[in-house]
């Protein structure tokens, strides 16, 4: 190219290197400050398109600090979502497009998991009748990515109960319920399922 051409993509290319270095930033930033901003994943070619799942997140003030979780939220559209669309016994990110992530600025008790002040992926492992819970250290990358880098950042696994809904819930949702001082609940519900996940702030 030309040198003026030159010039542009270098200030362009200088531009984006900044842009994502300030996106990054917020991820450096202690939880209590940032607090998880819900950014998408620019890295895929799938944040440039219009997505089916949109964008998502409950916050919810917890202790002396607050919890978060962003995730991308999923239809039914008519199909069988559990022990179909989402298989029973195999490891699901949670929702849709990047992971779904839980920023805490408290250090939390999770269904008996310690998770200290961070950001984490959840993932799950649906069943009939319980789910695993996974925590994972790794927020960078694709939802779909289960490759040993990612699966050696778990922090651990919990297993809960699900039950059924008496109302039919069309698009994946996630909610941060209070339920006493320093105790609250994570509660995931799609198509006639419901799984609670509890959340208590440790000592």
């Amino acid at each position: 190219p030309h040198p003026p051409m030159r010039r542009s993509l270098f200030w362009f290319l200088v531009l984006v290197a900044a842009a994502a270095g300030a996106l990054t930033a917020l991820y450096v930033l202690p939880v209590g400050v940032a607090l998880g901003p819900c950014l998408k994943d620019w890295t895929s070619p799938s944040s440039y398109q219009p997505r089916a799942s949109p964008l998502a997140s409950a916050t919810l003030p917890l202790g002396d600090g607050a919890v978060k979780v962003c995730y991308g939220r999923p239809s039914a559209r008519g199909r069988l979502v559990f022990g179909y669309l989402v298989p029973w016994d195999r490891l699901w990110r949670f929702g849709a497009n990047e992971p779904t992530r839980l920023f805490t600025s408290v250090p939390l008790d999770l269904a008996g998991l310690a998770v200290p002040p961070g950001r984490y992926a959840l993932y799950a492992v649906p069943g009939p009748e319980r789910w695993e819970i996974a925590v994972n250290r790794s927020t960078f990358h694709w939802g779909l990515d289960f490759s040993p880098a990612v699966l050696a950042k778990e922090v651990g696994r919990v297993t809960v109960p699900s039950t059924v809904t008496a109302r039919f819930v069309e698009a994946f949702t996630l909610r941060l319920l209070a339920e006493a001082p320093g105790r609250a609940a994570l509660v995931a519900e799609w198509e006639r399922t419901r799984v609670v996940i509890p959340l208590a702030v440790r000592p």
